[in-house]
């Protein structure tokens, strides 16, 4: 399979054309149909079921995407960054690697339907919170996307700058021009935007093609992470017992809710992927290539980085007398310990330029694309995936990510922080597939706004699902605010700990209320059929449907071409079927 260039042939052409007059302008400008049908309100090319040709997401391809993920920075540093603030280095092994075994499950969750059905969150959304209800769960997850993205890039900005003082050394003399209330030096910032410029080209390219990226980013992360363990373990000679004694004794309580914020701060490094993992799981050649894979694959990979990062900065801690908690100011201590070795600055600059890649990677797949789904299901007439990944990138600039995450503590008030916002979609959006629906979607009501739609419950609002997700906010909603201005709110350190476990609250929250809303309240009148269906029945008739359409076209058509996973396209009618009886 090949990659797809954004600059195809003919597109020059198509672009040219384009400004010849104001209606090929517009018809330029908008959003490529599906299967020639015209766009409208609730549909376009990425908004439709993804076809045949596009399931191009094998059970090895989600193994390298979520190696390359857990082996991503996010996890190394919510390890070291914990440690940092004083939890015995074991403790915030065993509570990281817990948080990831429940995130994952809650994943694959949310995976399931979009596996199944080949659709994106934006649609899996309209049948949870309605056909307008749904822009206020798709409003939601954009906003994290950006914030995420601006953060993400940050980092690999970061690690850029220190790519490039390895090559040149002069690079960390740059005179900075900027105040110390930039909270950025003009070195971190020029770094940022290389960065930037590199990010920016990859995200013209469709996240769905990028599977031999995921495929080099897997392998080439887990080596630099082994490098950069072995290098602090041989200049430190290990780390000793005492080091990972803690660094200062805490009493019972203090020590719980230490555990308590280490936990939900490695929910919070893959909190997004929760709601994120249906754009990815839509692609999937089978529905269960995204199960084990993910099931089994990340938790088991993304505890060693975790532990990587714990076992490096206590070794730090040994070594320089701080724990150092992120991998720029890691590498950049190796790079100061031998500055005039070159063939250690090359060791270094490999290292760097491979964190970076992590972050080029993670960001196209984990935010632009979840944003440009987003965007394609609020300006469908316009936005595409692929114009919403480079919008993506442009805002991640524009929220001055550096002012969020300038210190260990900053770090993990983040990650345990903005995933919480989404925490109550996810637990709606999986009891309403497993439990209300059991497992069976009308597609073709999904692409449907009028009253008399399946999904469009109240004016197009299913207002249960709305008024749960708002509730479920409420109880941790002060202490999410404490965290962005303690002092003037003058909140309680007691008040001020329910933060720490924000996410998995709310998550259980949200499924416990939306649940019990069902029971307490049934509907009269709407998804009465699916309650009597057996499970993903309409998946399975769906399926059946397919597989016929294809028969047929090979009896009629003769022998199908060695081709025809990659360039046939299925027609829309064999797509979404409408059953009998639905």
């Amino acid at each position: 399979m090949k990659i797809k260039s954004p600059f195809g042939q003919g597109r020059w052409g198509n672009f040219k054309h384009a400004f010849t007059s104001k209606q090929a302008f517009i018809e330029y400008a908008e959003a490529p149909k599906p299967d020639g049908e015209k766009s409208n309100r609730w549909t376009n090319i990425d908004l439709a079921q993804s076809p045949p040709h596009d399931r191009i997401w094998g059970k090895y391809v989600y193994l390298a995407f979520w190696i390359a993920h857990a082996a991503g920075v996010g996890n190394w540093t919510a390890g070291s960054a914990i440690i940092s603030l004083g939890l015995y280095p074991l403790d915030a092994w065993l509570a990281l690697a817990a948080s990831h075994i429940m995130i994952t499950i809650m994943i694959v969750l949310n995976g399931r339907g979009p596996a199944r059905y080949h659709i994106g969150f934006p649609i899996m959304a309209r049948s949870v919170y309605g056909m307008w209800g749904s822009y206020f769960a798709v409003g939601m997850r954009a906003v994290v996307c950006i914030i995420w993205n601006g953060v993400n890039s940050y980092y690999g900005g970061r690690l850029v700058s220190v790519a490039l003082r390895c090559i040149w050394p002069q690079w960390g003399r740059l005179p900075n021009g900027l105040p110390a209330s930039a909270d950025i030096t003009s070195q971190q910032l020029a770094g940022f935007f290389i960065f930037m410029f590199f990010f920016l080209i990859l995200s013209f390219f469709h996240s769905r093609d990028l599977k031999y990226l995921y495929y080099f980013k897997s392998i080439f992360c887990a080596i630099t992470m082994h490098a950069v363990l072995i290098w602090w373990m041989i200049n430190n000679k290990g780390v000793s017992f005492t080091s990972l004694a803690g660094s200062k004794p805490l009493d019972k309580q203090s020590h719980i809710w230490l555990v308590l914020q280490a936990f939900n701060a490695g929910v919070g490094t893959a909190s997004s992927l929760s709601v994120n993992q249906g754009d990815m799981a839509r692609y999937a050649t089978k529905p269960n290539d995204q199960l084990w894979t993910t099931l089994i694959g990340y938790p088991i990979a993304s505890a060693l980085p975790c532990l990587y990062g714990i076992l490096v900065a206590s070794a730090a801690k040994e070594l320089t007398g701080t724990a150092i908690w992120n991998m720029w100011d890691t590498l950049d201590y190796m790079l100061d310990a031998h500055a005039d070795n070159a063939g250690h600055r090359f060791f270094v600059f490999l290292c760097a330029i491979s964190m970076a890649l992590a972050y080029l990677a993670i960001n196209i797949a984990s935010n632009c694309l979840p944003f440009g789904s987003d965007l394609s299901a609020l300006f469908p007439r316009w936005m595409t995936i692929r114009r919403g990944q480079v919008l993506c990138t442009i805002l991640g600039v524009c929220i001055v990510p550096w002012k969020l995450v300038n210190s260990a503590k900053a770090f993990i008030s983040f990650v345990s922080g903005y995933g919480y916002f989404l925490a109550p979609i996810a637990g709606c959006l999986a009891v309403d597939y497993f439990y209300q629906k059991k497992g069976n979607l009308v597609l073709k009501d999904l692409w449907r706004g009028e009253p008399d739609g399946r999904y469009y419950y109240w004016r197009g609002w299913n207002m249960r699902a709305v008024a749960v997700t708002v509730l479920s906010l409420l109880p941790c909603l002060p202490s999410f605010a404490a965290t962005l201005d303690p002092n003037r709110l003058g909140m309680s350190l007691e008040a001020q700990r329910l933060f720490y476990i924000s996410f998995t609250l709310t998550y259980f929250l949200s499924a416990t209320m939306y649940a019990l809303s069902y029971v307490v309240f049934p509907e009269k009148n709407l998804h009465v059929k699916e309650r009597t269906l057996k499970w993903e029945q309409y998946a399975n008739e769906l399926d059946a449907d397919e597989a016929n359409a294809a028969a047929n076209f090979e009896a009629e058509a003769g022998k199908l071409p060695d081709e025809f996973e990659t360039k046939y396209e299925m027609p829309v009618e064999a797509r979404v079927v409408e059953l009998p009886g639905r």
